[in-house]
């Protein structure tokens, strides 16, 4: 077994010396970095300025000899060598060596820059003197041309000092550091250790029978509190013991009031536990299922035999259809419990009724396919008059305006059904919001008559709104006026020549009552309990003649129903019919409405 001192001093050893080899790469590394593209920065200006004083030694025509002096005498004021070289590349002056002895220098990159126009610097040994050079090149220009290029260079060595004294400021540093973490831990070994035999003879003690002894505090805060909680211990314990009871309690209370079904069984597929959620599903009490099997207390074998393969080892899922205890569609989970020893000690299975959800499931695929079949007819018909407009009847003029009309008429139902498909999408998936304003029904509705008078002169039929009297009311006007625009077009599409629409509002107890009634062709009383359907049609080959869409009074509906109210139709074949439509709390203090219609 390990010392406490000597794990203090090797883990902390250890992370000086990784803080170190980490700090190493993340300071000296971009330090270097930095220093040598500083170095080339200030080289490329002093190239610059080199540059400039070069032009006069073009000028004055100056031999490789000559220059070299001036450069040998320059550089001695100054950290670098300079280098000389023509438009071609070749030495003109060295200050550190004999020009006639360099080779052509129009390959050298910083070089070959310059003679381009260009200020370079690069990082290289030199195949002159065999040692890393940092270089700068600037052009020479006499008279606006290019001439030769002037470089600058320092060796890498002569950069490095700066480098290694940051190394050694790190390493010394660290090593102080690591000397005083090697005697902060002998410190804390010390103490720590004193204080913690104390608790260990103390620990013996209680532990040999002397449960009445206490342990003295020690003078580390922390050892105090562990000994604290030492000396309350058994009290702990039986505090915990109470705990345990209240959360069990609570687990009851969870499984009691959970909407979710549970069944708890044993490896033997007895019945251990049964939440009131699962008594409602299988139909059995708890009490008559406790300890026996799952097939004596219920007649379906479906739930059964789920259970027995989670028995087995297996995580059930399966959706199944029930007849017993009822008629219902069943979501099951089952999943064993296994020990450690590999063998299932018990299985827990979760029952939802998820009859409501499938039932809403086929409601949307037979909205879909309603949408789908109530599309297709006035698709393929206005593909077939545009195939065959194409073919050669827009020559004829006749049939060409016929094929015209019906087209409209065909893009009309389908804008029209679109239009509706997307108010009911909003009103049944709560979109849409009421906005409540106060209005004058009666305004209201004449605005509506007046806006469908073309509609009804085509069908020849009258409208009035003579039983509407004066009636002020807080509603949603625009939804108002849509209900009212979906009830009126069908009181005109499905009534007869010479046929007559009235429209009557009316106070009725605590409720604003709008009646719509005609004089059309009427509807059997078997059928009015599904008119409010989507895409139900009594006539598909009327609706289909008048544009209807088959969603018009469903919108009516969730309209009515978006105000807290209702709607009912009476109706009798070759008799016409009446639609009422009630909205709960009218506005008071209105003057009374005239006699209903």
């Amino acid at each position: 077994m390990k010392s406490l001192k000597r794990i203090l001093i090797t883990r902390y050893t250890a992370l000086v010396a990784a803080v170190l080899v980490i700090l190493s790469l993340l300071v000296i590394i971009p330090i270097r970095s930095y220093t040598l593209s500083r170095e080339s920065r200030d080289l490329k200006v002093q190239a610059r300025l080199f540059a400039g004083h070069a032009e006069s030694y073009f000028r004055q025509g100056m031999s490789m000899e000559e220059i070299d002096d001036h450069l040998e005498a320059l550089a001695s004021h100054l950290p670098v060598r300079l280098t000389l070289v023509d438009a071609e590349g070749r030495v003109l002056g060295d200050s550190e060596y004999p020009a006639e002895r360099m080779e052509n220098h129009a390959d050298r990159p910083e070089v070959a820059a310059a003679l381009r126009g260009e200020v370079s610097s690069a990082r290289r040994e030199s195949r002159t003197l065999g040692e890393r050079f940092i270089y700068a090149a600037a052009p020479v220009e006499v008279d606006g041309e290019i001439v030769g290029a002037a470089r600058v260079s320092v060796q890498e060595e002569d950069v490095m000092p700066v480098i290694l004294r940051v190394w050694w400021i790190f390493l010394a540093a660290f090593g102080l550091l690591l000397l005083v973490i090697v005697g902060t831990s002998l410190w804390t070994e010390r103490t720590v250790m004193g204080e913690l035999g104390e608790l260990r003879d103390a620990v013996t003690s209680m532990a040999g029978g002397e449960l009445e002894g206490w342990v003295t505090a020690p003078r580390i805060a922390d050892f105090s509190e562990l000994a604290e909680s030492f000396n309350v211990m058994a009290r702990e314990v039986r505090k915990r013991v109470e705990e345990l009871e209240s959360e069990r309690k609570k687990l009851e209370a969870i499984l009691e009031n959970v909407s979710t079904g549970i069944l708890v069984a044993d490896g033997e597929n007895r019945v251990l536990l049964l939440n009131p959620a699962a008594e409602a599903i299988l139909g059995v009490r708890l009490e008559k299922a406790r300890g026996r099997r799952l097939a004596e207390v219920f007649a379906g074998t479906e739930v059964e035999e789920a259970v027995r393969l989670s028995a087995a080892g297996e995580k059930v899922e399966r959706e199944m259809e029930l007849l017993y205890p009822r008629r219902m569609t069943l979501h099951l989970k089952s999943q064993p419990v296994v020990g450690a020893d590999g063998k299932v000690y018990a299985t827990v299975s979760t029952l939802e009724d998820v009859t409501l959800l499938r039932r809403v499931d086929r409601i949307r695929q037979d909205f879909v396919a309603n949408v789908s079949h109530e599309l297709r007819t006035p698709v393929a018909t206005v593909r077939a008059l545009v195939e065959s407009l194409l073919g050669g009847a827009l020559e004829r003029r006749e049939t060409a305006e016929r094929f015209l009309r019906d087209l409209g008429r065909e893009t009309s139902r389908l804008s029209q059904l679109v239009e509706d498909l997307l108010a009911l999408s909003r009103l049944e998936g709560g979109e849409t919001v009421l906005r409540v304003e106060e209005f004058d029904l009666r305004e209201l509705v004449e605005e509506r008559l007046e806006g469908k008078a073309k509609l009804a002169a085509e069908y020849g039929v009258e409208m009035d709104a003579a039983t509407c009297g004066d009636l002020r009311v807080a509603a949603d006007r625009r939804l108002l006026a849509t209900l009212l625009d979906n009830l009126l077009d069908n009181a005109v599409k499905y009534n007869r020549p010479g046929g007559r629409v009235s429209v009557g509002c009316r106070r009725e107890g605590g409720a604003l009552v709008l009646e719509v009634r005609d004089t059309g062709v009427g509807m059997p009383s078997e059928e009015l309990p599904r008119i409010f359907e989507r895409f139900y049609r009594i006539d598909r080959a009327r609706s289909r003649e008048t544009g209807g869409t088959g969603l018009g009074l469903s919108i009516v509906k969730h309209i009515v129903e978006l105000h807290g109210g209702s709607v009912s139709v009476e109706s009798e074949p070759g008799e016409g019919s009446a639609f009422y439509v009630r909205l709960p709390q009218p506005v008071e203090g209105d003057s009374k409405a005239g006699s209903p219609g």
